[in-house]
């Protein structure tokens, strides 16, 4: 009798103690829910303070991408077409010109802006990337014993997490490129990849094929990845064996990918023919094929026609540069006066029949090198593979049963591919940002957990560290921007988009009586290579440049040599105003030179012909 009046209680006690569980799993699940509400907002007003405080960081291709812009809005639509530089990103660029209306003086602030946009479309199609990993979760893996070991809103906020890390280090808003909105049509791509895989109807074919092909028209390393995919696609479906009805039948796939390839050469085409027709040969692009020259084969970078230093590639120059002088080297570009620097604007032209050669222990030294630039990589993107790691040891695993990841593989493998094709020639972070986002983001959408029994769920665990990551990562940013926001405060100029020496060249050029349209001769390495955004800005582009071989100090290498009087005579005769140069500032400054409003920018003015 004993027995059984002790045993009863125990159902009314642990009546109570599940509904305490379930409510305050309800509450955990609220609260989760409302920070992933907040946390856009949060990596919004990030993105607006780096809009504000991100430093000038500018380079020859962000200057290329301006110029394109500029024919753009002047409706001067040939020279839109070039082998290295697709025209989507200086078509935003373009946009924000016409909407803001700035001056050559304040048109870099709207640059910035317009990549704030490019931000906030990357977080938007971020979101959506990861709600279409776990529409494939929902659709396609069922398991009565294991459930996602990180639910949505966890995967959002970690996903969230590693993208606003990426936008602080190698995307930056400062930095006049294209790849992050490569990135935002990657997404794109990718999510609707998966809404295809979930059983999504045909348009999400014909999305594909837009994305892929906007992609492609963003930065033309994208063809090659948009043709993988397309192809897989298609032989997926003509291997199907269900031939019945429905969004996973073969008809279906086959149909919609001819869909997604037909929409994305429409897109693509008639780029391709133009830039093809300028070219003289089919082509989808020279960057792949200039970059396996200097990065692998070892040609010289610059001024290979006169030096002849190809390395292994060949070629027989069709258009070299004029060479006015052999010593000291001087060019002149007016048989291609386009852009501000035109050996920078269109360098497949100046390259035209440059073609790489196989090399063993070139690929070899650069794979070596590649490995190198991955791991480095890696060690600067330590969040993710801590948070995965984490999470393993927290009890969360990878099934073995292939059914439970095998359908968020494919975009995982797409990613890798991006990598495996820049791999063998050239790797830098903001190329890795998108295989890296790709591979990683399924990876932890793989991850399961046991769906009851476990003494510790791990699902509390995985969500606290994804909580834990997010608000590191707006943290970390707000430390930056703070940081960012005190050094510009004692400047004379408190943004970012602003260069004492850049803007003090171009405004020193002004105050010499430079007129704009008047060309101008660049000397050395820093003055042409490594920032010409002074020409831009004073509107004087370059059109003769006088070469520093070895690439020392300009101002030393004027003043060695003897036949000055010649080099100011050829370019005299060619109309340039002005040589500007960067001379070290503990550099004896030679004779006729004239600093250029207190920054190490120096020129030296040359009088108009006399006939």
């Amino acid at each position: 009798m004993d027995a059984p009046s002790q045993a009863t209680p125990a159902p009314a006690s642990s009546a109570p103690a599940s509904s305490a569980a379930r409510e305050a799993a309800s509450a955990s699940s609220t609260l989760l829910r409302r920070i992933v509400l907040i946390y856009p907002l949060l990596l919004v007003l990030c993105g607006i303070g780096y809009a504000k405080y991100d430093n000038y960081q500018l380079d020859g291709d962000a200057v290329a991408f301006m110029d394109i812009a500029d024919a753009m809005r002047a409706h001067n639509f040939a020279l839109v077409p070039n082998g290295y530089w697709n025209p989507a990103y200086s078509a935003a660029l373009a946009a924000g010109q016409a909407i803001a209306h700035p001056s050559r003086w304040t048109e870099l602030q709207t640059f910035y802006w317009v990549n704030f946009w490019i931000f906030l479309g990357c977080i938007a199609a971020c979101i959506y990337f990861v709600r279409s990993l776990a529409l494939v979760r929902e659709h396609l893996i069922v398991d009565s014993a294991s459930a996602p070991a990180l639910s949505l809103p966890a995967l959002e906020l970690a996903a969230l997490a590693l993208l606003l890390f990426s936008f602080e280090r190698e995307l930056n808003l400062g930095a006049v490129r294209s790849d992050a909105l490569l990135l935002f049509f990657f997404f794109l791509a990718a999510s609707f990849l998966l809404r295809i895989q979930s059983g999504g109807r045909t348009y999400f074919y014909a999305l594909l094929g837009a994305a892929l092909g906007v992609g492609y028209l963003t930065k033309s390393f994208a063809f090659l990845p948009a043709g993988f995919l397309l192809t897989a696609l298609f032989v997926y479906g003509l291997t199907r064996k269900q031939a019945a009805s429905g969004p996973g039948s073969r008809k279906r796939i086959l149909t919609g990918t001819v869909l997604a390839g037909l929409i994305f050469a429409a897109i693509a085409a008639p780029y391709v023919v133009a830039i093809s027709r300028q070219r003289g040969r089919p082509t989808t692009g020279e960057s792949a094929r200039m970059n396996y020259c200097f990065f692998v084969d070892q040609t010289d970078r610059w001024h290979e026609a006169r030096t002849g230093k190809l390395g292994h590639a060949t070629a027989h120059f069709l258009h070299p540069e004029r060479v006015l002088l052999d010593s000291p080297p001087v060019y002149s570009y007016a048989q291609h006066p386009y852009g501000t620097y035109p050996l920078w604007f269109d360098p497949a032209y100046w390259t035209d029949t440059l073609q790489p050669r196989f090399w063993l222990h070139g690929e070899i030294a650069r794979l070596v090198r590649c490995t190198a630039l991955l791991v480095r990589y890696i060690a600067g993107h330590l969040e993710a593979f801590v948070l995965l790691g984490a999470l393993l040891f927290a009890g969360c695993f990878y099934a073995k049963r292939r059914a439970l990841w095998l359908p968020l593989l494919p975009v995982a493998f797409w990613g890798l591919l991006m990598l495996g094709i820049y791999f063998p020639v050239d790797l830098q972070d903001r190329y890795l940002t998108g295989p890296f986002l790709l591979v990683v983001l399924p990876a932890l959408a793989m991850l399961r957990r046991r769906a009851e029994g476990a003494r510790l769920d791990p699902s509390h665990i995985a969500t606290t560290l994804a909580v834990l990551l997010a608000f590191l990562a707006v943290a970390d940013a707000a430390r930056d921007l703070g940081q960012r926001r005190r050094l510009l405060a004692s400047a004379p100029h408190p943004i970012g988009a602003y260069s004492p020496e850049i803007y003090g060249a171009a405004q020193g050029l002004t105050d010499l009586g430079l007129r704009p349209g008047q060309t101008v001769a660049c000397f050395g390495d820093i003055a042409c290579y490594l920032d010409h955004y002074w020409a831009r800005l004073a509107e004087t582009p370059i059109r003769a440049e006088i070469e520093v071989p070895d690439g020392s100090d300009p101002g030393r290498f004027w003043a060695a040599q003897t036949d000055q009087p010649q080099v100011v005579a050829d370019l005299q005769q060619l109309g340039i105003a002005a040589i500007v140069a960067n001379f070290a500032p503990s550099a004896h400054i030679p004779a006729g030179w004239q600093q250029l409003s207190g920054s190490n920018f120096y020129a030296f003015p040359i009088p108009a012909s006399p006939h």
